[in-house]
């Protein structure tokens, strides 16, 4: 192996050591991807990339693409979303309260993974809780394996979380007008690996199974991928990246009060 790992807790993610992001080789950045792909979320510490080299990195990995109603940090790095928690905010952390999949709501074309770099971290406050989907899957049980077996997730922008996007667009000014909304399957696979694909914060419905059954499960679902034992909370530093994959982890942002974070973040195809 190139690189040298350590496994998050709950074995949810993987720390990855003593790599610089400025100069992956062509080797490293192979190895990384497959790591990436194995653990579904890694935690990259205390980089030093400017805006021009993480959009690098960020390309290295795929396709950077503008996240949906969103503005870029500016022409030139069009791919790179502020984050801002400012003191003065007393409304839901954006994107916060709700474990989520990043834009469930789109078609099979949408972005499949998420990096996050820490600009500005509070002390003791603004972790992102992850949860992973792999270890979710492996733990249900063959009862509700089978009942889920070919279930279709329906996920909308106007779900539960859309209450953070909303409150963020009045303090901007703006207005969403159109509302979005695709499906999915419930079970994927990655590299051999399934997982589920819940998104609680999107999802409004699940198709495909038992009607008399399709509310218990999406409760059952949403329920399950919120228990401890599949859940990390990683404590930011400045400068440390996450990057993770949409269709195995989900995330969410912890509550922040009466101080700034700010982070920026890149979604890739």
């Amino acid at each position: 192996m190139i690189l040298s790992i350590t496994p998050g807790t709950n074995n949810v993610g993987a720390y990855i050591n003593d790599i610089n992001l400025k100069n992956l080789s062509q080797n490293q950045t192979v190895e990384l991807k497959k790591i990436l792909n194995k653990f579904g979320v890694i935690f990259i510490k205390k980089q030093d990339l400017d805006s021009e080299s993480y959009q690098n990195f960020a390309k290295n990995i795929g396709q950077p693409v503008v996240y949906p109603r969103l503005k870029g940090l500016n022409e030139k790095f069009p791919f790179i979303n502020v984050i801002e928690r400012k003191p003065s905010d007393k409304n839901l952390s954006f994107g916060s309260s709700w474990l989520h999949q990043d834009t469930s709501y789109l078609g099979d074309d949408r972005p499949r993974y998420t990096m996050l770099m820490g600009i500005e971290i509070p002390v003791g406050q603004g972790n992102t809780i992850f949860s992973s989907g792999f270890n979710a899957y492996d733990k249900l049980p063959e009862e509700i394996k089978n009942k889920i077996k070919d279930a279709t997730g329906v996920f909308s922008s106007e779900g539960p979380i859309a209450v953070t996007r909303l409150e963020r667009e009045k303090e901007m000014g703006i207005k969403s007008t159109e509302s979005m909304e695709a499906e999915h399957p419930i079970i994927k696979t990655v590299d051999d690996k399934k997982t589920l694909y819940v998104s609680p914060g999107h999802l409004i419905k699940i198709k495909n199974v038992n009607d008399k059954d399709a509310e218990y499960l999406k409760n059952y679902l949403i329920n399950h991928v919120n228990k401890e034992e599949f859940i990390f909370s990683y404590e930011w530093s400045k400068g440390d990246v996450c990057l993770w994959d949409n269709l195995s982890i989900l995330h969410k942002a912890s509550e922040i009060k009466n101080c700034k974070r700010v982070m920026h973040r890149i979604t890739i195809k």
